[in-house]
């Protein structure tokens, strides 16, 4: 019986209308499915998760379906993410749109930069985060348009809204990222995905 083929895509993933850039670089296996992938990214910036998101990719969106909703209109145009895997729908210099969080907005650029060969080596293939730049901006801070006027708030001791922002922000540091810690989330969001398929 012949075995799957265990192929690795890079993906770099870039904060749409953020300078400068918040961005993470990726591993992940060809079937993955865009479902899993939602988690990896939740993952790699890292988001809570608790807000909408849908894929943009070439002319199809794809979103989270639950065929027992009954507001699901099967004829909207809109694809179940858990029916496609990343490795059908992309090759090498392809981009695509993640949004997460319809409220602020967040878009990210996702470019597919290197369809590796195959490794043979089913254990090299987990999901990794390789690189980054800056953390993820906090949930429910407006938007990639109100981000600056929050940085703003929260840097500047002489701002109005100074008191109140450091303290709703808590220990966020704009410009702390690391590896590490994306990392390990993304093997870790990455299982709990799998587990939640049922999946092995």
């Amino acid at each position: 019986m012949r075995q799957a083929e265990h192929i690795l895509i890079e993906l770099k993933i870039e904060l749409v209308g953020i300078k400068p850039p918040i961005w993470r670089r990726i591993l992940v296996p060809n079937d993955i499915s865009l479902d899993i992938l939602h988690s990896v990214l939740q993952g790699a910036m890292p988001w809570q998760d608790y807000h909408l998101h849908e894929f943009e990719i070439g002319e199809d969106r794809f979103e989270a379906r639950d065929e027992s909703d009954d507001s699901w209109d099967p004829n909207d145009g809109r694809k179940d993410e858990k029916s496609f895997t990343l490795g059908e729908l992309v090759k090498k210099g392809n981009q695509f749109i993640y949004t997460y969080d319809f409220g602020d907005g967040w878009r990210h650029l996702v470019t597919v930069e290197k369809v590796s060969k195959p490794t043979g080596r089913p254990d090299l293939d987990f999901p990794a985060c390789v690189a980054g730049a800056r953390a993820c901006p906090p949930e429910d801070c407006g938007g990639p348009y109100s981000y600056e006027e929050f940085l703003d708030a929260l840097t500047d001791k002489r701002h109005p809204e100074y008191r109140d922002t450091k303290q709703w922000a808590g220990a966020f540091e704009p410009e702390v990222f690391s590896v590490q810690q994306a990392n390990a989330a993304v093997g870790a969001m990455f299982v709990w995905a799998k587990e939640c398929r049922g999946l092995k």
